[in-house]
């Protein structure tokens, strides 16, 4: 009892010392990379306000607003039409793309390419000729490096071309170069956590893969009596099946079961007519017999004369054939708009994220498993399990819950199952 308790104890002192290191990691990146995504945002606003041509009403080119909402307000001071708009737009795929915490320049690069292709791209590319382009693409690389390798980012050294007054622009789009959060220091603090986060991971390894050992080590001896009962029960039916197949080679042991079964089913017509005769008390029902499926003889070999003169009366249950499965898994919609028919599995795993219910042979619907390791495998990297089959009706969160608020429904089309309409998904923290 008491080795009990302290495996327990042992095991939570682990896992609880364990969880915060790497808590405060993920919580202190991630702000990081919410602050840099609100910077390039900020960044591309302003140069925004360069385009007199578009933008005759600017006042002023710079903005001095640490938060959305202070940089919506600068939007209307200038009279940026469409900009607000865009600053949503770019707000919530930041946020998908900073879910995948383990690719954070990946995730600004894509913020980055976004941004530029909103603004100068198809009608809008003549923006990239205004004297402030080359400075603002600069000033977005900047922000990345210093996010992601603070102690390697180089300054932007370039000053953007100032723009005569005849283009009317009064004011000079001075580059910004806002304070990131990460510092050399903070850093060298980050390494220190992840390497105590790590030692911790193996201590904690160590520690379950001993308590394994140690549980499955005394339930050998401590076997219950219903499985010693269970494994008499299946000596005994051995032994029986091993009689029977010494009975079945003996030449005149089908003769003599034969002779058997008639004897026993004369008793039972027997005592049948006797309980007819005689009225007895109300008894239930019997139950129901199975129907019996006489299995004709096989053909005699000519050396085995005698044994076909005999008689047979050899017989067996029908056969039934398996119910065919109504709900299948599958771990991503593999096809993009579906799931391929040959990549289903009719038993759920842990690294399956959909359960796929069969409304007919051509119609069907899915929702998120709830199994806890399917769900956190898809938060893991929402994008890749979750964007193709799903609806968000709130942001991403790693340590949130995915409820299904309207299954997703499918269609099946030659060997595909093709999504014709997606499934509704609430992440609950």
């Amino acid at each position: 009892m008491i080795a009990s308790i302290t495996r327990w104890c042992l095991l939570l002192s682990v896992l609880l010392l364990n969880r915060p290191a790497f808590a405060q990691t993920d919580a202190e990146y991630r702000v990081n990379l919410e602050q840099a995504s609100f910077l390039l945002i900020k960044t591309t606003v302003e140069f925004l306000t360069t385009d007199r041509q578009t933008f005759p009403n600017v006042q002023t080119t710079q903005c001095d607003c640490d938060s959305y909402d202070s940089l919506k307000a600068f939007i209307k001071q200038n009279d940026l039409v469409g900009a607000d708009k865009l600053v949503d737009e770019s707000r919530r795929r930041a946020a998908q793309h900073i879910a995948q915490i383990n690719q954070p320049r990946t995730a600004l690069n894509e913020i980055k390419d976004y941004l530029i292709q909103k603004i100068a791209s198809g009608n809008r590319e003549e923006r990239k000729n205004l004297p402030t382009y080359a400075a603002f693409e600069a000033s977005l690389d900047d922000i990345i490096n210093r996010t992601v390798s603070p102690g390697t980012a180089t300054p932007v050294s370039q000053k953007p071309a100032t723009v005569s007054e005849s283009a009317g622009l009064p004011d000079t789009l001075e580059t910004p170069s806002p304070p990131i959060t990460p510092t050399p220091t903070n850093q060298s603090n980050w390494i220190s956590m992840a390497g105590i986060a790590l030692f911790l991971s193996i201590l904690s390894l160590i520690g379950v893969a001993f308590l394994t050992y140690t549980v499955l080590k005394n339930q050998k001896p401590d076997q219950s009596a219903r499985d010693i009962q269970f494994d008499s029960q299946l000596a005994k039916l051995a032994d029986r099946v091993t009689k029977l197949e010494v009975r079945k080679n003996q030449p005149n042991e089908s003769f003599q079961v034969n002779a058997q079964l008639e004897a026993l089913e004369r008793a039972v017509r027997q005592l049948e007519q006797n309980r007819a005769e005689k009225p007895a008390a109300p008894q239930p029902a019997p139950a129901p017999k199975v129907p019996l499926e006489l299995v004709p003889a096989a053909p005699a070999s000519p050396d085995e004369s005698d044994a076909a003169a005999r008689p047979m009366n050899r017989y067996r249950t029908p056969s039934v054939e398996a119910p065919k499965p109504t709900v299948f898994y599958a771990r991503t919609a593999d096809l993009g708009d579906g799931f391929s028919a040959g990549g289903l599995l009719t038993k759920p795993e842990r690294d399956t994220v959909f359960d796929i219910v069969l409304e007919s042979d051509t119609q069907a619907t899915y929702q998120i498993s709830e199994n806890p390791d399917a769900q956190r495998l898809a938060l893991s990297d929402p994008y890749s399990y979750l964007n193709d089959a799903c609806e968000y009706l709130t942001q991403p969160n790693p340590t949130s819950r995915i409820r299904t608020e309207q299954v997703g429904r499918l269609s099946l089309q030659g060997d595909k199952w093709k999504i014709s309409e997606k499934a509704k998904i609430r992440f609950i923290s």
